[in-house]
């Protein structure tokens, strides 16, 4: 007797990026704000860490100037989080989609609708190294994004990658374009 073997269909693998939308240019601003704010505090706990003998006066203004430290942290960190976070972004192979932070459906961008599409020359996460760490403080800071270009209009969509497995899925999913043949021009930018 022949028993035909059971056809076994292959799952089709969708890949996804997921990343925070950056809605306004001014996070950047604030993110390298937040760093240097955060180096700050260790300079009094430093001081009253390693000197024994030094006066009370002294004392109470380091405790101070710590103290004012977390409070413009705290506050910054508010203004970052209006900024960012508020929406989200997902691509996949055929679309780009812009979603509330409940996960309402805001915007659809169809990839095959887009004239061109114009990627960083490399994605990666923020303060990755001490070396960008002293950039970021400077001002020079990293930026995640892809330019749309579409119907005459170009269109920049910024994002905040939080993870090595999202850099990786975004690096496939650009794979997955040039096999459609897609328009991808590829930029270099901070």
């Amino acid at each position: 007797m022949y028993y035909p073997l059971p056809v076994i269909k292959r799952k089709k693998t969708n890949q996804m990026f997921k990343a925070k939308l950056i809605e306004n240019q001014n996070y950047y601003k604030l993110r390298s704000k937040q760093l240097l704010l955060m180096l700050l505090p260790s300079i009094p706990i430093g001081l009253l860490v390693n000197f024994y003998q030094i006066p009370t006066w002294v004392t109470i203004l380091m405790v101070g100037l710590y103290v004012t430290a977390i409070i413009l942290m705290t506050r910054n960190q508010k203004q970052i989080n209006s900024v960012l976070g508020n929406k989200l972004i997902e691509i996949d192979v055929d679309e780009i989609r812009i979603k509330s932070k409940k996960g309402t459906e805001e915007e659809t961008i169809k990839l095959k609708e887009v004239e061109r599409i114009i990627l960083k020359d490399e994605y990666s996460m923020p303060q990755e190294t001490i070396k960008e760490v002293g950039q970021e403080i400077t001002g020079k800071t990293k930026q995640n994004f892809l330019i749309l270009h579409q119907d005459s209009k170009k269109r920049q969509l910024d994002f905040e990658i939080d993870s090595y497995y999202m850099i990786n899925q975004l690096n496939k999913l650009i794979e997955s374009w040039k096999m459609k043949g897609y328009n991808i021009e590829r930029m270099r930018k901070n």
